[in-house]
């Protein structure tokens, strides 16, 4: 009978025992399935970066630079300064990049200047001549320590990006071709300082007469100077910048 009894509380304690077992698996199959569903993905992911695309310049429709103004001959001494526009051009632009504000420069000023920068020229490079763009880009360099750009083969775009950033442009012509009455029968080579423009055409400090201080040129004027040029120069429709 003992036995018996025995055997009873046995099978009792086997069915316990097999009971929390089984509540123990079936409890423990979502906790694995939720560690396997918040396990990494071994999917490798491919990373992206923001591209930034700069905006487009601004091309304002109009603008004009205060650039300060010379004649080349401050005195009207052409025998002196007959050859003296390059130099006269990079002056006025050197005026402007110092952030003078006048309006003309003092002929004194601009003639000593003048005089000096060309007797550099001859002690550094052996002579004053016709300097091409690239040529007066590297005077500049040499001389005031600035930086330059030319561009090849502008178009009204360049000249009026340039001018809307606030950098005067300088482009190589041909005197008669700007068709300036103030200019005498002789062409000759010359450096153009563009400060400004229109939808009409440029405005120009011009170095070359007494008169061209914001001398207006057409755009089909500018182009023709530029173009005349190209034969005795070697060089097409550039334009020079310098800046500090």
């Amino acid at each position: 009978m003992k036995r018996k009894h025995y055997l009873n509380i046995f099978i009792i304690l086997a069915f316990i025992t097999f009971g929390v077992l089984l509540q123990s698996f079936i409890s423990e199959e979502p906790k694995q399935k939720k560690a396997e569903e918040n396990k990494p993905s071994q999917v490798q992911t491919i990373e992206t970066k923001k591209v930034i695309i700069p905006p487009k310049p601004v091309i304002k429709s109009e603008a004009l630079l205060m650039v300060p103004y010379t004649v080349q001959a401050p005195f009207a001494n052409w025998n002196i300064h007959e050859e003296s526009c390059e130099e006269a051009a990079l002056l006025m632009i050197h005026y402007y990049l110092s952030g003078n504000q006048i309006d003309i420069i003092p002929p004194s000023t601009a003639n000593q200047e003048l005089i000096e920068m060309v007797s550099w020229e001859k002690t550094n490079y052996g002579r004053e001549k016709d300097l091409s763009i690239y040529e007066v880009g590297k005077l500049a360099a040499d001389y005031y320590g600035y930086k330059y750009q030319v561009t090849e083969d502008i178009t009204a775009d360049n000249v009026k990006q340039a001018i809307s950033e606030g950098n005067p442009v300088m482009v190589p012509v041909i005197t008669h071709a700007l068709r300036n009455p103030h200019y005498g029968p002789n062409p000759s080579y010359h450096i153009l300082v563009i400060k400004g423009y229109n939808p009409a055409g440029i405005i120009t400090n011009d170095a070359g007469v007494k008169e061209g201080k914001d001398y207006f040129y057409t755009w089909d004027i500018l182009w023709q100077a530029i173009d005349t040029q190209s034969k005795q120069m070697n060089q097409g429709r550039d334009m020079l910048v310098v800046t500090r």
